[in-house]
């Protein structure tokens, strides 16, 4: 099997939140912790974590998992450059996992099925789906887009290699998890109302 790596994109300041939002904890695991825990199986060769805002903070955070920590000096200037900051790292990698360090509920068997398709469809882009939503993580034929996303700016991510290759993409049925992620106090106010507890960590 071709070697599939993960891309973790952590390097946002959480500015809506006011404080860091991956290091939140949900029942004693922090978001971080909880988004990466997916990835970390015999099947996936190498992770990626793209940190920028407290990078060393998350460094610390991640302490003896086995990872790769990036630091993206220009995550300022939107997630585009958290991808770029990636493509040294991905030169011998076939498929690659993009997931957003705020998707803390990512289920295993999404990440089974999105390998499943990828290598048994040979698909470009392999996507989730949740009642007509797409969600995350992202599975990409990395060496195939390699030139178009070194050209990427902004904050739309991959995005718009998705949307200009929309027939390259195919959809797997994924569940709340591949689109939840945690943006304001009302997702927050949420996960409380299911049960879970939640509690600030380290800023």
């Amino acid at each position: 099997m071709e070697p599939i790596y993960t891309v973790v994109l952590a390097a946002g300041a959480s500015s809506r939140l006011g404080y860091n939002k991956l290091l939140l904890e949900i029942d004693g695991e922090t978001v971080i912790r909880r988004a990466i825990r997916p990835f970390l199986r015999p099947s996936i060769e190498k992770v990626i974590v793209v940190a920028g805002n407290a990078a060393d903070v998350l460094a610390r955070e991640l302490a003896g998992l086995p990872l790769e920590v990036v630091h993206n000096r220009d995550y300022s200037k939107g997630m585009s450059t958290s991808v770029q900051a990636s493509l040294p790292f991905l030169e011998k990698a076939r498929g690659v996992f993009f997931q957003l360090g705020d998707k803390p509920f990512v289920a295993n068997r999404t990440v089974d099925a999105m390998i499943k398709t990828f290598f048994a469809e040979r698909a470009a882009i392999v996507l989730p789906l949740f009642k007509g939503e797409k969600g995350h993580p992202v599975l990409i034929d990395i060496q195939r887009y390699l030139d178009e996303i070194a050209l990427l700016e902004g904050d739309k991510g991959l995005r718009e290699i998705i949307e200009k290759h929309s027939e390259d993409v195919l959809y797997i049925e994924g569940e709340e998890g591949s689109i939840f992620d945690i943006d304001s106090e009302e997702e927050i106010n949420l996960l409380r109302e299911r049960g879970h507890k939640v509690e600030k960590g380290e800023c």
